[in-house]
């Protein structure tokens, strides 16, 4: 699968979006230092939100806990959130201009089709409708990748939506997030495991949404199989807004794509063999010795050890030892010394 030029998937780098959300307070000269934060950070796509508020929101209603300590409801917080297409289409010019993937999540159908007309390579499905089979259907039309976060939901609801999406011949295009829809997430509630469950269950790639504090969740996930991570950034933690405190800070996020990288290299690949700085240390590896012994003499086991030392000794494996014992000394073995093939006849 590919979303722009990126190849997503097991055998390929973990595709990584660096989560500007709301976080740019609707400021252009601050959305746009985000969006350099993430080209500096070699970041594979900057994502932002999309959304009408009274499309979305209904006026009356509850905050979600992380948002409590702000002064205002929920639904002027999402007001004061809305970007304007015509501000989003600047930040998909300055991402063409600094050659990074714009993504961004819609929340309402005026909002998709605003994104299928500037051309966006994919879509990001927020948690909050991983249910929405209504707007699945919608979404799935475009016949665009499908990045779906799954917080909020059980395996049922999370098997629903996926049997929808591959009836709407969805499979090759979707990739699934395991997702805890609390910010920051607690180590306890992270689920890493969920992430081979999805793998084993729908076959399809698998990352996460990333919103503990740290890198160690993100790590993890890629030692788990993790073809795409996704993780808050702010400029300050300090700024106003619902996401700003449990973002990282610029030097906490170029470090924590750093060390994702860091560990794809420690991953390696699923074959088993000798590196090339290992090859310079294989006289660690024992050979076969052959103890004193008259010319002529029968070879039994009591005869061989294996000690370390020549890089290019026999090794002591079953098959070596078996074609050996019984077989009689060319010469007498003075000392302890390495086997060789031509002592023998």
């Amino acid at each position: 699968m590919k979303i722009g030029s990126k190849e997503i998937g097991p055998s390929h780098p973990v595709f990584i979006i660096a989560e500007a959300g709301v976080n740019h307070n609707n400021n252009l000269s601050l959305a746009y230092k985000m969006i350099d934060l993430a080209v500096k950070s070699r970041a594979d796509a900057i994502k932002f939100q999309s959304f009408i508020t009274d499309n979305m929101q209904l006026q009356e209603s509850k905050k979600p806990r992380y948002q409590n300590k702000l002064p205002w409801s929920y639904y002027e917080q999402l007001k004061k959130s809305e970007s304007s297409f015509d501000f989003q289409r600047k930040l998909i010019k300055y991402c063409k201009k600094k050659k990074i993937l714009f993504l961004s999540t819609p929340y309402d159908e005026e909002s998709v089709d605003f994104l299928v007309n500037m051309r966006i390579p994919a879509f990001k499905i927020s948690a909050s409708d991983t249910t929405n089979h209504l707007f699945l259907k919608y979404i799935a039309k475009q016949q665009k990748p499908i990045i779906l976060s799954t917080g909020l939901s059980t395996f049922e609801h999370v098997d629903k939506a996926v049997e929808l999406l591959k009836k709407l011949k969805m499979k090759n295009k979707l990739i699934l997030l395991q997702t805890t829809s609390d910010y920051p997430t607690p180590y306890k509630d992270v689920n890493l495991k969920v992430i081979s469950e999805y793998i084993k269950r729908y076959g399809v790639p698998v990352g996460l949404s990333d919103h503990t504090t740290d890198y160690l969740a993100s790590l993890g996930a890629v030692a788990m199989g993790a073809c795409v991570l996704e993780k808050h950034f702010t400029l300050n933690k300090k700024l106003s807004g619902p996401d700003q405190s449990s973002s990282l800070e610029p030097n906490e996020f170029q470090n924590w794509i750093n060390k994702v990288r860091t560990m794809e290299i420690i991953l390696g690949n699923k074959n088993k063999f000798i590196t090339n700085s290992e090859k310079q240390n294989l006289t660690m590896r024992k050979i076969l010795v052959i103890k004193p012994a008259k010319k002529g003499t029968k070879i039994t086991q009591n005869l061989l050890v294996a000690k370390r030392g020549n890089i290019n000794g026999i090794l002591p494996l079953e098959q070596n030892i078996y074609q050996i014992l019984g077989r009689k000394l060319k010469r007498e073995i003075k000392s302890e010394i390495q086997f060789k093939w031509n002592m023998i006849k």
